[in-house]
């Protein structure tokens, strides 16, 4: 091999190492770069996700900073024959010249100041329209708007039958109520009407019988909730008995409210006859 030759091929070899050289430094650049990609991407991501619950943060503190009230209290009560709606607010801050109204429907209150702190309102309280309660705060700049605790009508009108019991003798029904909330004891105690409903095969009324408050008996234990307990009676005709089939419900009605019983008595010509019913409470209804 000549000299030119061996020139010739050293220069190629030299070539050739130096584009693998370049390419290791290559590969080793472009994995730097993948791996401080990957790091961007996931920065990005905390970035993201801190944003997000900082926008969560924000929004909560916003909303909590919205209100101007520190606390409030809706409850329902009733007071010579009506159901009415309690109120308390706790303004956050007291601004002089600031009127407090209590909202419900068409009905519009003014709160009164009860002590330094806190404003109360009392009014009529419509079950069937069931509206949502609102505080309204009125300044000189002008005026805002709150909504306030729902209010569950049910916990005010919660009655179970305790027990229940036909007299073979008489046809006496005798039923045991008992208030299951602290709030349904005042509802129970104030009963307006308590009737036996009479109805055929098809479900229509044909009789409608007043039940008469009766002595009490406590009730057993399952089914005492400590608060209020009355007791009711009703003698069924004997010419129901002529008929092929009858059922009884029983209706309570107060402040509004009408309360719907399961069958408490099933009678049938054919001997077949059912009573007993407890525990099972009532449907609730309102009067327009």
């Amino acid at each position: 091999m000549d000299k030119r030759n061996k020139g010739q091929i050293l220069l190629v070899l030299g070539a050739l190492l130096l584009l693998l050289v370049n390419n290791f430094s290559l590969r080793h650049k472009l994995s730097d770069l993948e791996l401080e990609l990957q790091n961007i991407r996931g920065s990005i991501s905390a970035i993201s996700f801190n944003d997000g619950g900082m926008e969560y943060r924000i929004m909560e503190e916003l909303k909590k900073g919205a209100s101007a009230l520190a606390s409030s209290e809706t409850k329902l009560s009733f007071k010579n024959g009506k159901l009415m709606l309690d109120v308390t607010l706790v303004p956050k801050m007291l601004q002089p010249g600031s009127t407090y109204y209590v909202v419900s429907g068409y009905d519009k209150v003014e709160a009164k100041a009860q002590n330094e702190s806190s404003f109360a309102a009392s009014l009529p309280f419509d079950v069937a329209e069931h509206n949502q309660v609102y505080a309204v705060i009125e300044t000189e700049e002008g005026s805002l708007q709150e909504k306030l605790p729902e209010i569950y009508v049910e916990q005010y009108v919660a009655i179970d039958i305790s027990s229940m019991s036909l007299e073979e003798t008489d046809k006496k029904i005798v039923m045991d109520l008992t208030a299951v909330t602290e709030e349904s004891a005042v509802y129970l105690e104030s009963l307006k009407e308590v009737s036996a409903v009479v109805l055929n095969g098809k479900n229509e009324e044909i009789r409608r019988l007043e039940m008469k408050e009766s002595e009490v008996s406590l009730p057993d234990p399952e089914h005492d909730y400590g608060f209020a307990h009355k007791a009711f009676t009703v003698n069924l005709p004997e010419e129901l008995f002529e008929t092929d089939l009858f059922k009884v419900v029983v209706k309570l009605k107060n402040y509004g409210v009408t309360m719907t019983s399961d069958e408490i008595y099933q009678y049938s010509k054919d001997g077949t006859e059912m009573n007993g019913v407890m525990g099972t409470g009532f449907r609730i209804s309102f009067e327009k």
